[in-house]
């Protein structure tokens, strides 16, 4: 009898551990593992290891970053989609969940099925940079001479069609895209005379306009960035409405814990709020910003609607 009483209290203590470990009571209690769907080195990679750090101090367990990238994003993405709820796999997502289902490549995963929104941690603006021996010495310079000469001026980036397609649109040019696979090498090969003008994010080429091996000619935010104040926005140069980003955010698979998302807003939230952070991320570029899970789910469908309904103007950017 003593032995039945006994094994039935193990029973009851085991239980309610394993009830308390699946609501997130007592997470973390071994490394989270935080996958970026980029490669190391990039805008994404960057953000994420200072995030990584934070959260890190913040929980007293290690976060561990893994380079998850190819297909458009879609491989990292889809391994977080897939993984187990329990808090140890979040992913740094970025805004081709929006984008890749509307102009491809299209994901094996439904966001809204697959991933809980946490919260987002930062925008970041787009910068077109210019050799510095390139003829259009701003903005209208360029747009001028864009348009006296149709799909003569090239533009590299690091494949990003769609921010090539927005440029074009809003400048009203035809700007000859060459899609690279990497940003480091679309910048070089600019600096190099290989191509005219960059369309990059404003980390990867900071150091080269500031060391002046490339010529900064308009950023795509809503206002100038801390980083690059000198330089003028499409907004205020060319059209009011010229204004987009790309947004980093977090993400847990769907049915993550209450308690464990609830802990990754507010620390998401410290991140953006913390002076010191804040301060180095406007250095490079990124502007701050966390939101509530509710707040960043009608963001993306806002943003969805947005890639949408250009995507109606220029159909052959849809996925058939």
């Amino acid at each position: 009898m003593t032995r039945s009483v006994i094994s039935i209290a193990l029973l009851l203590v085991f239980s309610n551990f394993s009830f308390a470990d699946s609501n997130g009571d007592n997470w973390p209690q071994k490394p989270i593992t935080l996958v970026v769907p980029y490669g190391a080195g990039g805008s994404t990679d960057i953000i994420a290891r200072q995030f990584a750090d934070f959260a890190s101090r913040r929980l007293n367990q290690t976060v561990i970053v893994e380079n998850r990238p190819g297909a458009g994003t879609n491989i990292g993405s889809s391994n977080v989609a897939r993984a187990k709820p329990d808090g140890y796999t979040l992913l740094f997502g970025v805004d081709t969940l929006v984008t890749n289902p509307i102009i491809g490549p299209a994901p094996p995963f439904e966001r809204g099925k697959s991933l809980q929104g946490i919260s987002l941690i930062s925008m970041l603006p787009g910068v077109i940079a210019a050799n510095p021996q390139f003829q259009a010495t701003d903005i209208q310079d360029l747009v001028k001479r864009a348009k006296q000469n149709p799909e003569k001026y090239t533009i590299a980036s690091a494949s990003l069609f769609l921010q090539i397609d927005l440029v074009n649109d809003y400048l009203g040019t035809s700007l000859k895209h060459i899609p690279y696979k990497g940003g480091a090498q679309a910048s070089a090969d600019t600096v190099g005379g290989q191509v005219d003008l960059v369309f990059s994010n404003i980390p990867v080429v900071l150091e080269l306009i500031k060391s002046k091996k490339l010529r900064a000619i308009a950023i795509t935010s809503d206002q100038r960035s801390a980083s690059l104040p000198q330089t003028p926005t499409l907004k205020e140069s060319v059209d009011p409405k010229a204004v987009f980003y790309n947004w980093y955010a977090l993400f847990a698979p769907k049915t993550t814990p209450d308690l464990v998302i609830k802990k990754m807003t507010a620390i998401s939230h410290q991140f953006v709020k913390d002076e010191d952070i804040s301060k180095k991320l406007e250095s490079q570029g990124f502007i701050p910003k966390a939101t509530t899970p509710e707040e960043l789910e009608t963001f993306m469908d806002q943003e969805s609607i947005r890639i949408q309904n250009f995507a109606r103007l220029h159909p052959e950017l849809i996925v058939k």
